[in-house]
């Protein structure tokens, strides 16, 4: 077994400071950063043939998932609201046959809705705190036809809060 980083007690500070400090804005984009997370983690599991890490990834992400669809407002929410909570549900299924059939093209799909999803909660951000405009982030997403995974993980976040 590798020796224990040294730093990882501090590292574990710096996330608890991190997360209860947060605005509710910026958890949810910890969220969606968290749910992408494990699964890149869980599709590296299934190539490495790990299934316990495999599993435990996955059940990380849809648990977040569950979570972000508990935020929903279904009584008081909108269409936009409804199809949200319908996209989450399905996400969590696609989840649990991934799981099952070890797929990570499923796994892309799911890891894909997420960076769509958290970009725009991200551009929904800055427009409410006057850093980009509506304009600004719909001619960007005309640009960039669909959000990248990898460097939207830690992009922009020093606006969220």
């Amino acid at each position: 077994m590798p020796p224990a980083n040294p730093y990882n007690k501090y590292i574990k500070q710096y996330q608890t400071s991190n997360i209860t400090t947060a605005t509710p804005e910026k958890l949810m984009i910890l969220l969606f950063d968290g749910a992408i997370q494990f699964l890149l983690k869980a599709k590296t599991c299934i190539e490495e043939n790990n299934y316990k890490e495999r599993s435990e990834n996955i059940d990380g992400a849809r648990k977040i998932i569950r979570e972000l669809m508990r935020t929903i407002d279904l009584e008081n929410g909108n269409d936009v609201s409804k199809q949200l909570f319908r996209l989450y549900n399905r996400m969590a299924m696609n989840l649990i046959k991934a799981n099952v059939q070890k797929n990570t093209e499923m796994l892309d799909a799911v890891i894909e809705d997420l960076t769509n999803i958290r970009w725009g909660f991200q551009k929904a951000i800055e427009i409410q705190s006057g850093v980009t405009t509506v304009e600004d982030a719909m001619k960007e997403q005309a640009a960039n036809e669909a959000p990248q995974v990898h460097p939207a993980l830690n992009q922009g976040d020093e606006n969220a809060g």
